[in-house]
C-alpha cells in the first residue's frame, strides 16, 4: 500500500470538506446560494458569461444530471438561463448574477484567507501548483 499518496488523499478530503461545510454556510447566509452555485457563477462570468452545458461538468466535478439541476434552480431564482437545443445547449448568466458573483467572492476570498493564514509563506507559494498537478493526474481521469 502507498501510505503517504494514502495520507495525501485523505487530507485533500478533510480540507476540501471542511472547507465546503464552512462556504457552504457563509454563502447559504450571506448570498442565497450554495459553493457549487458559486462555483458554477463564477465559472460562468470567467468564460464571458456563458458556457456549454456539458464544459461545467469538470470544473465543478459533478455528472450532467447534477450540473443540470444546480442550473435549473439558478435559474428559478434569475441568476442564469439556459439557451439552445439539444446537445448545443448551454447557460448564460444573467444581470443579477454578475452583482452575486462578485459579492460571493468577497466572502470566498475572506474565508480561504483566514484558513490560508495558518500557512506559512513556502506553503502558499508551492500548495497552488502542487494541487493543480495533482488535481490534473491521468490516474484521477474518468474513463
Amino acid at each position: 500500500m502507498h501510505a503517504a499518496a494514502l495520507a495525501l488523499g485523505l487530507a485533500i478530503q478533510r480540507a476540501h470538506a471542511g472547507l465546503r461545510l464552512k462556504l457552504d454556510d457563509e454563502l447559504g447566509r450571506r448570498h442565497g446560494i450554495g459553493l457549487t452555485d458559486f462555483a458554477l457563477l463564477d465559472h460562468l462570468d470567467s468564460s464571458g458569461g456563458q458556457s456549454a452545458l456539458a464544459e461545467l461538468m469538470t470544473p465543478l466535478g459533478l455528472q450532467r444530471s447534477a450540473v443540470l439541476k444546480r442550473v435549473l434552480t439558478l435559474e428559478k431564482i434569475g441568476l442564469v438561463a439556459r439557451c439552445g437545443l439539444g446537445t448545443s445547449r448551454s447557460v448564460a448568466l444573467r444581470p443579477a448574477a454578475r452583482a452575486v458573483v462578485s459579492m460571493a467572492r468577497e466572502t470566498v476570498a475572506s474565508i480561504c484567507a483566514g484558513a490560508a493564514a495558518t500557512l506559512g509563506p513556502s506553503d502558499m507559494d508551492a500548495l497552488p501548483a502542487a494541487l493543480r498537478t495533482f488535481a490534473a493526474a491521468p490516474g484521477l481521469r474518468l474513463a
